[in-house]
């Protein structure tokens, strides 16, 4: 698979992609009408004229350049035989895995991760919905480190694709398609699957980091299928102004800050910045973790 093969490919999944997030948008505001535009739609559109093109193209220009990169740095190959496929796979997906849980578990990473998740709803529009500062930081772990371990470039660029355009599929409103997958639900990363990822639910949170197989989640013990008796609650655990931007994009680091220069000494601090969201200095935690042992 050359480069032509590649772009083509990638060009016909973002295609795809848009095609769809518009007959869902235009589906749920115009034609069904089952939600407000201005509530559903305005702050993400809004993020996604500022970023669109640098959260839809930059991603996999920046993984493939840092994959570049490495590959030169890289002591040793893989090599291009087909069955190298399923193990550059597997690399890919744990360090996809790996980066989304830091996103999750150090805070000043969930400050530019956040974004994605503080909608107080899902739908393809979401799947855009990012921070530019994710961009190097997923780079490195999607492109850098992969081809470090000896995955060719080409087959990074061409899961990176598949990443993109099943990884935004999984954000599919549940107005528009709320079945279950059949069959893929005991293997692949599902809308299901996913809802679950994007809920301030106890349950749920912190769960469900790949995009594309259950395989990560499974190993490390992060798997958690949605279920039917607790309905998703969509956002994060603090107030967001769904429709401010400012709020959406920068209210965790102003948040962050807040805390960072109240905080006591360097340790503490540090503690602010590099431990999970709702750690406290004072031991009064909040952290996702800590809630679960105590309802456990």
């Amino acid at each position: 698979m050359d480069s032509t093969d590649l772009s083509w490919i990638g060009s016909a999944a973002l295609l795809a992609m848009i095609t769809y997030s518009i007959i869902e948008l235009l589906w749920l505001t115009v034609i069904s009408k089952q939600v407000s535009f201005r509530h559903e739609y305005s702050q993400v559109l809004r993020n996604m004229f500022f970023t669109s093109t640098f959260s839809v193209m930059l991603p996999i220009l920046g993984t493939a350049v840092l994959a570049s990169i490495a590959s030169n740095l890289s002591p040793f190959s893989l090599g291009n035989e087909w069955y190298i496929w399923p193990l550059a796979f597997l690399i890919y997906e744990f360090w996809y895995w790996v980066q989304h849980f830091l996103a999750h578990k150090v805070r000043m990473l969930w400050c530019i991760h956040s974004p994605h998740h503080a909608p107080d709803t899902i739908n393809m529009a979401v799947g855009f919905n990012h921070h530019i500062l994710e961009i190097p930081y997923m780079g490195f772990f999607l492109g850098f480190v992969p081809a470090l371990c000896g995955v060719p470039l080409e087959m990074i660029v061409a899961i990176n694709i598949l990443d993109m355009f099943w990884g935004s599929m999984l954000h599919a409103s549940p107005r528009a398609i709320s079945k279950r997958y059949g069959p893929l639900e005991y293997f692949m990363q599902t809308p299901s699957y996913h809802r679950a990822h994007h809920a301030q639910n106890l349950r749920y949170m912190d769960t469900n980091y790949n995009s594309i197989t259950l395989f990560w989640d499974w190993a490390m013990g992060t798997l958690q299928p949605l279920r039917d008796e607790e309905p998703v609650v969509y956002g994060i655990t603090r107030d967001v102004d769904v429709e401010s931007w400012r709020d959406v994009q920068f209210g965790e680091m102003v948040l962050l800050w807040h805390d960072v220069k109240a905080a006591p000494g360097l340790k503490n601090k540090l503690g602010y910045l590099l431990r999970p969201p709702g750690w406290s200095h004072t031991g009064d935690h909040k952290m996702a973790s800590t809630q679960k042992q105590a309802l456990a």
